[in-house]
């Protein structure tokens, strides 16, 4: 799997520990700031409490933004799962419209095709030969179609098993990009880091200029923040984490697809 951005290459623990200290550090500083700025009597707190606010209304609205975003790709890639398996499953059964020689060919290429999608996401070792593979069983199920359609089989019956084929092959790339390629980019990414950062800035100023607030309440503070940063980086990510799209749909019609074939190749003739 290749993800180009390198905040996408960093570990979720990684990215986890990266949001706690830039909370963290940022509301130190500010509060360090702060201390000094009412030693000397230089700004009150009430005066720092609305330009606080409306960062924080800032930040607020750049993670519900990035949230909503994520969990949409989220919900998106399990309908794409769902749609993948339906189009498979039509396209195996579509398949006696055509020739017996044919037919026996094309189910075969997808019982072995449901096989080769049937992957551990967490598992990418061998993700980029099972693209590779997937991609030449669908070159061999459309060189059938075109065979057939240079014979000038019945165009009613090809083009049934063509239009489920054709779904076959769309989802398959939908999956691929939305799955492996859409993601939260970095100017985003690096966005919400700046706005955090000076939100946590500005109530750890208005902590220190008051002089009040505890390491406690800081703490809890920081952690509440960045486990949200964590949850939408979760459901960003499809090979990472504990947000991962069930793959029992699939693996289900696997061991279906692979046991008619076995009934199919001891049927006698």
């Amino acid at each position: 799997m290749t993800l180009t951005d390198p905040l996408n290459q960093l570990s979720l623990p990684v990215f986890g520990g990266l949001s706690v200290l830039l909370v963290l550090i940022a509301m130190l500083v500010g509060k360090w700031l702060g201390l000094h700025s009412a030693r000397k009597g230089k700004m009150s707190d009430a005066s720092i409490s609305s330009a606080v606010a409306a960062i924080l209304g800032l930040l607020a609205f750049l993670l519900a933004f990035t949230f909503n975003s994520t969990a949409e790709r989220f919900i998106q890639r399990k309908a794409l799962l769902l749609d993948e398996v339906n189009a498979i499953s039509t396209t195996y059964l579509r398949a006696d419209l055509l020739p017996q020689k044919q037919e026996q060919q094309a189910r075969a290429l997808l019982a072995e095709y449901v096989a080769v999608r049937d992957m551990d996401p967490k598992d990418t070792s061998d993700f980029q030969q099972r693209l590779d593979r997937s991609k030449a069983i669908q070159d061999a199920l459309w060189q059938i179609v075109a065979e057939l359609n240079d014979q000038q089989y019945d165009p009613l019956r090809l083009g049934r098993f063509m239009e489920s084929l054709n779904d076959v092959i769309d989802f398959n790339t939908s999956r691929i990009h939305v799955g492996t390629r859409y993601q939260i980019p970095g100017p985003i990414w690096g966005a919400l880091a700046l706005v955090t950062a000076l939100a946590m800035f500005g109530i750890g100023y208005q902590l220190g200029v008051g002089r009040r607030g505890s390491l406690q309440m800081t703490l809890a503070l920081a952690f509440s923040f960045s486990v949200v940063i964590m949850l939408i980086a979760d459901l960003d990510r499809a090979a990472q984490g504990w947000l991962i799209v069930d793959q029992a749909p699939m693996s289900e019609l696997n061991q279906e697809l692979q046991k008619a074939e076995g009934i199919s190749r001891h049927r006698p003739p």
